[in-house]
Parts: C-alpha cells; structure tokens; sequence
C-alpha cells in the first residue's frame, strides 16, 4: 500500500474553516473502504499519502457524533507543518490524550511516517483458486459471507442449413443497406431523398449525387457539406425504428490520420469504413465532411443488454437475456424450421439464454422454392403428359414426356395466371377458380402491431409480422401458391376472415399465439384452399378462440396448445358453428383444465356443434377428452365414419363423450 488514495471509496468531508487552537493545523475525516491486506502492509503512509481533506475546528470535530458503516473505518488526524498530532476517536467524541479505547490506532515518528493498524472487518476477500473449480477461503471471517459468482459469458451460434440459401442472426437490430442502386440517379440540384423509411437531407451548401464519371468513383454516392459553413450540414433521418449504428463504406483510403468524415463524439473508424454508433437515435447529422461512398449500412432497433454481436458472427450473452433470432432466406429460397424444434416454422423466434450456460448453437433450415408444372384445362390424354423433376426450383432443367399415340404438332410453355384463387361455390360445392379484384393490399413485412381495414390482402413470397394482426372490417387473405405468412397473433375483432389459396393449396398462414389465442375473436371465419395452422404455449389458450362460426372448405387447419398446464385447440363461442366441407382439420388440446380439449364448445349449456359434410377431422387430448361441450354430427350427403377412441388403436363409431381421440372420414 503505497498510498491510501487508492483505496478511497467515499469522502465523508465535515465543514470548511481553520479556526482557534487549530489555526495552524489541518484537521479532516476521511470514510474509507478498509482492504483485507492491510493488516500486513509492512510499507508505511506519509503525511504526502493524506491530501486534500478540508479543514474543521476542534470543536466541530467534537461535535462529530457519527459512526461508522459495517466494513469501514473512520480516520481523524492532525497536520502541524511535518509533524503528525494523534488524534483519537472514542465514545462518540474526539480526545488527544490517547487515554481513550478505540478501534484503530495511528503511530507517528518524527519522520511523518506511519503505519495502520484497524481492527474493522472488510466486507470483501478473495478466494483462492485451485483449478478453475475448486477455491480456498483462507480464513472464515466472523460473519456471514455469500459468495458472488460471474460466470463466463454464454456463446451462441448462429448457423444455416446452406449459406448460399439464407442468413440467421439476432434480430432486435435491423439492417438497411443503400448501395449504387439506391442512390441511382440522384442529382446535386435535390436536397432531399428518401428511401422506404430513412431520408438524407442536405442544407443549401451540401451536394449529395450519384457519381457517373471516373471509374474509380464511378456509382458512388458524393455527399459534401462545405467545411468553412458552419450552418452546413447533411442529416440522415428515419420514420422507423431509431439508428443504433451507421456505417459508411468509403471509396476513399480513410483513416484516422486521413479522414473525409471528421469523427467526433461516437465515431471510430474500421478499416475503410467509418462507424457511428451511439444512443439510439431518430436522426445523425454531419458537419465538415466530404466523402465518397459506395454503401451506407443502417443498423436500427437495438441489441438486448447483456448480449455483444461477435465479429465471426457469433454473439454471446453475460448475463440473462432474451433475444430475438431471425431466419432470412435468400432469393429463391424459403426457410422450413429451426432445427433444434422442428415444430417452429416461425422465421423470427426468442430465446431466452442464461450467462454460464454451455455453448450452443440455433440453426434455421432452408429450402429451394420450387415450382409446378400443370397442363391446360381441358387437355386430351393429360395422363399420358409428365414432367420430371416436378415441382422444379427456378431454372432447373425439366424434362417434358409424352407416351400417347396421338401425333404432337407442337408444345408451348406459358406463365400459369396467378390472378385467380380457388372459392367455394355453394351450389357447385366445389372450389372454383376465381379472378382476384382490381384492387388489393400485398402484406408487408412488419416488427409492429398492424391494422387491416375492410378489402382483400395479398402475400407473396415470405412474409413476418412480429406484432398482432388486428381487423378493423371484414378482410379476404389470399396467399398465393409457395407463398407463406408467418405472424404473432390475429385478433379479429369480432369482425370476418375468409382465407384462400391458389390451385396448387400452397400457400401457408401460420400463426404462433405464443402466450396468447393465436386466432381469436372472428366472427365468421372460413378457409378455402390454404395451410392454416395456428398455436399458443399459453396455459387455457387455444390456436382459434371465441369463433362463432368456423367454416372449412378445402385446404387444412391445424390447431394446437403446447402450454405445460395445457390448453385447447379450437375454441368456439358458446353455441358456435363448425362446419366441414372438405380439407382437413386437426385439433389437438393438452392438459386436463376446463380448456384443454381438441375442440372446446365454450359452455355446457349452450353448447357449440360441428357438422362435416365432406373432408377429414381429427380432434385429440391424450390428458383428458378430445371433445367438450361439442355437438358432432354428420352433415347432408356424408358417407364416412366419425369414431371415437381412448388409445388410437381401438376405433368405434359408438358415440363416446370421455374419448381421447375422434376422429371422422378416415
């Protein structure tokens, strides 16, 4: 211990005056953390070691009646030129006569040297290590001890399948990248540009073009803010999510010693690039700066705390953190499921991950879209026509084959229409080919709560919304063929939902309620042609609640609680309808709560009724009844069987109302 500022944790400084008998002297109290080795500290303390305490009077030193906080020790001395007075503490008042019993003692020599000795605890020792799991605590100290454990941080990768199919990372953070496409055509004259939801503005001395000359340059974005104008700036501003980092990719050699952004405050430079990251923030304006740029990358949103984004990709967490992971396929791609729950076909996911838990790793699993090829309606012989491979991913090589006897004149490839969807006709009881209306909605990607307001909304290719769906008016959802909506939870609002597909019933609405109803409150609900399937983890939720009237025409429905405490998976409203005219429907509860059934009817009075006219359905709850409160029935023209079953080996079309499992039109 070579000084005592070292171990200073607070300053507990009394009054500011030098009066009377100490006029001459600096009297001061000091509050100080007491180290463990102190006690054998053989290295003396000088009067140099005790500077900067203010000055008290000998009576306000008297008068000082404090004590001491658990751990620490109270100081009071005395500077008369080199020589040191011993000052004593006792009994709630100060002596100099040294007659007094204390708890620490200070010993002088002539030198002004001297050595402490305290018998107050330290509230803090160390152990020693024996080998990174076992530790040695020398000496029990006469009180109660915990021990305070940080654990080496958790190291979590992200993997694919395929790194030429897609991407996962942490989400939380969104990237935004403008690159030569974006600024294209850009010309000085403009000030301002915007692009989705992020603007660049320019006062009246800045330039920001694109660069179209010199091939060095060539499709790099100029943005200069005239340095000797000190009103001069250029801004980046977004609507969205607040920026967490930009980083700008120079042309230019950038360095530190060379920079064409002058970094202030938040600002470091990697490599060629120049990074901003600070408090997240709605807008970045830049001063003095000239520079070329061949990208400008936005990070929006932000990382949770406690968890570092590795260089290699990797991040790892050092204490508990829930985050966000997020699958992005690439062009040409879908993503399938996370490989370590197959069950999770949700692209964006969270996980929670406790600090010291072993390494681990997420893969998202992705896949080739491919594509159908179909012959014309009405074609003589289609049996005899075959395609292989079928379906095929985007330019793969198809062979076209025919094995009839008529003569071939020729054969002609043309895109299949995708302006119709498949509708049920009532009086046809059949889906029939339907042209969409002139004016649709493509759904979006969003990490918000949305609106949809009456019409009919469109998916193509792979959508997520992270929030909750809410209809304002009754809504009309066509996904078409390869196409897939991934969402957190649909609240119809008492409102209706109609749900279709394209000829080939591939398109996909799945709906992961997490701890709430996936699909709740819809008046009317109907499938037509496409894969619905809907689930909760919440303890009594369901993957469809509080539907009045439930109607499934073609495709599948598949509705499931996963929660530990269990749940249903098809709530209807008391007195509710369920009808099936074809597809299939799978409805699977856990548990044995008053909610935990395949199908629930809501009350036992006025129970709901499910009516098949065509199609399959399978209802189960391995924990207690498949169906509760449900009135199921054949409807007109049905000629399968609906059976019940208490194990799924043993089937009888005896109605059971305490069976595990039902089952109709298998």
């Amino acid at each position: 211990m070579k000084t005592i500022s070292r171990y200073i944790m607070t300053l507990a400084l009394l009054l500011t005056a030098v009066t009377g008998a100490w006029a001459q002297s600096t009297f001061g109290v000091v509050e100080f953390k007491v180290p463990a080795e102190w006690a054998n500290d053989n290295n003396p303390v000088t009067a140099a070691d005790l500077p900067g305490f203010k000055a008290v009077t000998l009576d306000e030193a008297k008068a000082w009646t404090g004590a001491p906080a658990e751990g620490y020790a109270i100081l009071f001395y005395a500077f008369d030129g080199n020589k040191i007075n011993l000052v004593n503490y006792a009994n709630g008042g100060v002596s100099s006569d040294g007659t007094a019993d204390f708890t620490k003692k200070i010993v002088f020599d002539n030198k002004s040297n001297g050595k402490f000795y305290y018998t107050v605890e330290p509230t803090e020792w160390d152990l020693t290590s024996k080998d990174g799991k076992n530790w040695i605590l020398a000496k029990m100290p006469a009180s109660n001890v915990e021990l305070q454990v940080e654990y080496e941080p958790t190291k979590v990768t992200m993997a694919v399948n395929d790194k030429t199919m897609g991407t996962a990372e942490v989400a939380g953070e969104s990237k935004v990248e403008w690159t030569a496409e974006t600024w294209k055509g850009w010309t000085s004259d403009i000030k301002e540009h915007t692009v989705d939801d992020i603007t660049i503005t320019g006062t009246q001395k800045t330039s920001i073009y694109e660069l179209t000359s010199e091939d060095k340059y060539k499709n790099s974005l100029l943005f200069g803010v005239v340095k000797v104008w000190d009103n001069s700036t250029v801004t980046f501003s977004t609507t969205g999510d607040p920026f967490s980092r930009i980083e700008f990719t120079m042309i230019d050699d950038y360095s530190e010693s060379n920079p064409n952004i002058i970094p202030n405050d938040n600002w470091t430079v990697e490599g060629k690039s120049a990074v901003w990251e600070g408090e997240a923030t709605k807008s970045l304006t830049l001063q003095s700066c000239s520079t070329k740029v061949s990208k400008i990358t936005f990070f929006k949103g932000a990382i949770p705390d406690g968890v570092t984004i590795n260089t290699d990709g990797t991040f790892t967490v050092a204490k508990t953190a829930t985050v966000t992971l997020k699958a992005t396929p690439a062009e040409g791609y879908k993503f399938l499921y996370w490989e370590d729950d197959q069950t999770n076909t949700n692209p964006v996911r969270e996980v929670t991950i406790e600090s010291g838990m072993a390494d681990m790793s997420y893969k998202a699993v992705f896949a080739e879209i491919t594509y159908n090829v179909t012959f014309a309606d009405g074609i003589e012989e289609a049996d005899k026509w075959k395609a292989e491979p079928n379906a095929a991913a985007k330019n793969t090589e198809v062979d076209i084959k025919y094995n009839g006897t008529k003569k071939v004149l020729g054969v002609k490839v043309a895109k299949k229409a995708d302006n119709a969807y498949l509708k049920w006709n009532a009086d046809q009881k059949k889906l029939v080919a339907t042209e969409m209306p002139a004016e649709v909605t493509a759904v979006a990607n969003s990490n918000e709560n949305v609106s949809w307001q009456a019409g009919t909304y469109v998916v193509e290719g792979e959508v997520t919304i992270t929030g909750t769906i809410t209809l304002s008016g009754d809504v009309n959802l066509i996904i078409k063929d390869g196409a897939k909506l991934t969402a957190q939870r649909i609240s119809g609002a008492s409102k209706n939902l109609s749900i279709y597909g394209q000829a080939q019933m591939t398109g996909e609405l799945v709906v992961n309620g997490e701890t709430n109803d996936a699909i709740s409150s819809i008046k009317t609900l109907e499938v037509h042609s496409a894969k619905v399937k809907a689930t909760s983890s919440g303890n009594n939720r369901g993957g469809f609640f509080y539907t009045e009237t439930f109607n499934v025409y073609g495709g599948s429905v598949d509705a499931e609680n996963t929660a530990a405490d269990g749940g249903y998976g098809i709530g209807l409203k008391a007195g509710g309808f369920m009808n099936i005219f074809g597809g299939e429907v799978k409805a699977v509860g856990k548990g044995d709560n008053a909610k935990s059934n395949g199908i629930n009817g809501g009350d036992p009075v006025d129970i709901a009724t499910v009516t098949v006219y065509g199609g399959k359905l399978w209802a189960a709850n391995a924990d207690d009844k498949a169906l509760k409160y449900v009135n199921l029935q054949k409807g007109t023209g049905f000629t399968g069987k609906i059976e019940y079953s208490s194990d799924k080996s043993t089937w009888s079309e005896t109605v059971d109302a305490n069976a595990k499992y039902v089952r109709a039109g298998y």
